[in-house]
């Protein structure tokens, strides 16, 4: 081109009037590259001021003040250093909400605007950028929208609530509405998990619940879509949102809420199971819900509904009752409790006896553990008598020496082994029999009437001491006589 056209280009840039033509001069400069060497004359200025004049008049058309944005982002594509300041000049422009991005006909347009946007920050922009999501049919503008809401987010769960917000009500005008929306809200997962996805945002609340409320919601206006090929995509969309939400934030992957709205979209199909078209992506579900079922089972803690989202993503009960048996025969670090649960989808929980009970059984055993320990001691105290039996055993039957000394050395272990056990449970003896001692109705009972306050110990008391010093607690009477 030479310099001549490039002046006229630039002479037209700045004075025309006409918006059409203006964009065709800029489209000739920007071809001809013009811009990067002519970008200080004045002209060039003058043109770009002129769209800045249509962007801050709230009462120029719709059309014309969202083109004027565009067109600025437009003409400094290769000027990228001069956008921060031309944004700030449309400011007062901005202070209200900008017509619907949908009266631009030209993606490339809307893109602009949507670049224009991400550099700014008003009240009104988040709600704005989510309605032009919902009706956005293009790829870049609609990643443009939806990075800029991500950015401005606090929540996984903030941006789904946005996004229910936003088609809310919405019904194209097309022959198949319902068919239509279901496509549009496709492409807007597609997009939303991606962006999620190589983002730090957090989860927030309830993410499944809002998953599945933006499915019913966007849907209620027309209905479930009813093409074969609509059902399929936007549930193959679901489960692959489900998948990287879980697989990026796996916290999610352990609660079945977030699975609600896969449940929803298992209502479009009539069959016992889902589509073979959908089959992969349900594979990749099923190997989520199957590490996150180990991941709980490695801690002791069986979630059923959390199993019951097993059956749903498998399809059909019986297959999920194969993956969770594979699961318990694959994991055998996990407690058998579990692996039971997981073979059979049933829990059995030992029901804890009260502490009345316990207590109850425990005095029981204490009292035969006592009655013990008075026949070890008393067999202790007779045991001088082995050096005598096995003196005479040696005369009279020598071959019986050894079965003799085998059991009085079993029946000292039995007498050690009942000691220990004894104090182990803090129980001790009162008295000794034949001992003479003071008449304590507290420990003991008479066998007959006594005279004075002597008597003779016939068993002694079993008590229970739980600590040193504490007073003892009677867990049988002695008898005395």
């Amino acid at each position: 081109m030479t310099e001549m056209p490039a002046e006229q280009l630039l002479d037209t840039f700045a004075s025309t009037d006409d918006s059409a033509v203006r964009v065709q001069a800029l489209t000739d400069l920007m071809t001809a590259k013009v811009i990067p060497k002519r970008a200080d004359d004045a002209r060039f200025d003058a043109g770009l001021h002129r769209w800045i004049s249509v962007a801050n008049t709230p009462e120029a058309a719709p059309r014309d003040r969202l083109l004027a944005i565009a067109e600025l982002i437009r003409a400094t594509q290769q000027l990228k250093k001069r956008q921060p300041a031309l944004i700030k000049l449309i400011q007062p422009g901005l202070q209200q909400p900008l017509p619907p991005l949908a009266v631009l006909e030209d993606s490339e347009a809307r893109l602009n605007v949507a670049r224009a946007c991400s550099q700014t920050d008003t009240p009104w922009l988040q709600t704005y950028l989510a309605a032009s999501l919902a009706t956005e049919a293009a790829p870049k503008p609609r990643a443009e929208l939806m990075e800029s809401i991500v950015s401005r987010s606090g929540t996984i769960a903030d941006v789904l609530a946005l996004m229910s917000t936003a088609f809310e009500g919405q019904h194209p005008q097309t022959e198949n509405p319902a068919d239509s929306l279901a496509k549009r809200l496709a492409k807007a997962l597609e997009t939303f998990r991606s962006t999620v996805r190589a983002s730090l945002l957090d989860a927030g609340a309830d993410v499944g619940k809002r998953l599945d409320a933006l499915l019913r919601t966007a849907l209620a206006s027309t209905g479930k879509p009813q093409s074969d090929d609509a059902q399929i995509e936007l549930t193959r969309e679901v489960a692959l949102t489900l998948h990287d939400l879980v697989r990026s934030r796996f916290s999610l992957a352990t609660e079945p809420q977030t699975f609600l709205a896969l449940q929803y979209c298992r209502s479009f199909f009539a069959g016992i199971s889902w589509p073979r078209e959908l089959q992969a992506e349900m594979d990749l579900l099923v190997q989520d819900v199957s590490e996150a079922l180990v991941m709980l089972g490695r801690m002791g803690v069986p979630n059923q509904d959390l199993l019951s989202r097993l059956e749903l993503v498998c399809g059909i009960k019986e297959r999920a009752r194969v993956v969770a048996s594979h699961l318990a025969d694959k994991h055998t670090e996990i407690d058998e409790s579990i692996r039971g649960w997981l073979r059979t989808g049933r829990l059995v929980t030992p029901i804890a006896a009260s502490d009345v009970l316990q207590e109850s059984l425990l005095t029981s055993v204490d009292e035969a553990l006592g009655l013990a320990l008075i026949e070890a001691r008393t067999f202790k105290a007779s045991s001088e008598a082995e050096q005598r039996l096995t003196s005479s055993l040696e005369i009279f039957d020598p071959a019986l020496v050894g079965l003799f000394r085998g059991i009085v050395t079993q029946s000292i272990a039995m007498h050690n082994a009942i000691e220990d056990l004894a104090k182990r449970r803090g129980l001790e003896l009162v008295g000794g029999v034949g001992d003479e001692i003071e008449f304590s109705p507290k420990y003991f009972d008479a066998l007959g009437a006594l005279h004075g306050t002597r008597a003779t110990v016939r068993r002694p008391a079993i008590v229970r001491s739980p600590s040193v010093g504490a007073v003892g607690t009677v867990v049988k009477k002695g008898l005395v006589e």
